[in-house]
């Protein structure tokens, strides 16, 4: 049986993010007060934000959206199809002249993940780059680790590739192996990670947190991958997460962005494996 290639697994995430992005501005006028999306690695807390924030206000309506990405994010909002946009990422020059603002909110460990059904508790550096490569291939009870791949322009594989030259390489060597999992979004990769019998992949601490998902964050080079760990930069793996904005944004969405700030907000975001910038 023929296996779609890697790269049209590419070309197909783009135009459904595309799509995406101009079926919600078309039908941006009549809907919730307040849309917010992008990241998956951010909607598990935003939807905990967004529950807490309409039981204190229930005369606005907040959505949080499915995941746009990052990309899709920075192209909803000035558009209009997203009124909060979740990145993680700044904006660039060019996309701030479009209209829209990025403020870094949080942070949380960026961390290599299994199921909690996996007996795997820490990696090397050296034992990533060696599961990628296809030269490690079973956990230490025996059973075959799975790595789940992202398409190539995921922010956090664009990440994890920045750690080493070496695991960049093994990343483009895991990518050309056959029958490798592969994972269109952040949602659908903890979903294989759980499902798949030995997977191992990329996530963040704040999306097993803030979804409690089944999944077991690895030590890493000796280093447990918590948030006091990362503001300390004793874990240096992180992901920044940033909300946007238009320039001017609307009553309602200045009010929810100063509930992300306060005392009720910081808790939540606290409790879900994120710390504060």
């Amino acid at each position: 049986m023929h296996l779609p290639s890697y790269a049209f697994f590419v070309r197909r995430l783009a135009g459904a993010a595309a799509g995406a992005v101009l079926s919600l501005a078309s039908t941006a006028q009549a809907g919730p007060d307040i849309r917010i999306g992008g990241t998956g690695n951010a909607l598990g807390a935003m939807r905990l934000l967004a529950s807490v924030y309409t039981k204190q206000n229930p005369e606005t309506q907040v959505v949080v959206m499915p995941s746009l990405g990052t990309s899709g994010a920075i192209k909803a909002v000035p558009k209009g199809a997203v009124d909060i946009g979740l990145s993680s990422r700044p904006l660039t020059d060019e996309e701030s002249r479009a209209g829209a603002v990025a403020v870094e909110y949080a942070r949380s460990p960026l961390v290599f993940a299994v199921s909690v059904k996996t007996k795997a508790m820490n990696l090397s550096l050296e034992q990533v780059v060696d599961i990628y490569n296809g030269k490690l291939t079973t956990w230490p009870d025996g059973n075959q680790i799975r790595p789940v791949l992202r398409q190539a322009g995921d922010d956090n594989t664009r990440q994890i590739r920045q750690i080493s030259a070496a695991l960049d390489k093994a990343l483009s060597v895991a990518e050309q192996r056959p029958g490798m999992p592969f994972a269109t979004n952040d949602q659908e990769t903890a979903d294989k990670l759980e499902s798949i019998p030995g997977a191992l992949g990329v996530t963040t601490l704040c999306l097993i947190k803030a979804e409690d998902r089944s999944l077991r964050a690895l030590t890493l080079d000796g280093v447990e991958p918590t948030p006091a760990n990362g503001a300390a930069g004793k874990y240096p793996h992180v992901k920044r997460i940033y909300y946007i904005i238009k320039s001017e944004p609307s009553p309602e969405v200045k009010r929810f962005v100063a509930f992300i700030r306060s005392p009720a907000g910081q808790d939540i975001l606290a409790r879900t494996g994120h710390w504060l910038p």
